[in-house]
């Protein structure tokens, strides 16, 4: 499923700088959540400069349909960075996106593992 004309809602802009020499413009996009008609939400989500744009995300709410349509932003750019691709801010080139921009970006710092820790014996 993909609406016809998303509501983008958050932006982020890279430069991918490949090995050639060339550059290519990274567009990372989210859209708005919106109902779908079995009850369920949808979220457009867009790396736009890296793979075409996906089918929107689906979730159970409008909260989980927008966390997981962002994950999937988070997912595709870890694999770039995986990959030893080279990744910067557009508006700030000497700004080079890593694993630790990766995670601010997208607010997995901090998170507690959602295992249960483990207790003494």
């Amino acid at each position: 499923m993909r609406t016809t004309a998303p509501n983008y809602i958050a932006t982020e802009q890279l430069i991918w700088l490949q090995d050639d020499g060339s550059q290519a413009r990274i567009v990372a996009r989210v859209g708005l959540p919106y109902p779908t008609d079995d009850g369920a939400w949808a979220c457009p989500a867009e790396l736009q400069g890296v793979d075409p744009r996906y089918p929107d995300v689906c979730g159970a709410s409008s909260m989980q349909a927008l966390s997981l349509a962002t994950a999937l932003i988070a997912t595709r750019l870890s694999h770039l960075l995986e990959r030893g691709e080279r990744l910067v801010d557009a508006e700030d080139a000497s700004c080079a996106w890593d694993d630790e921009m990766l995670q601010s970006i997208f607010g997995l710092h901090g998170l507690r593992s959602l295992a249960p820790p483990e207790r003494a014996r």
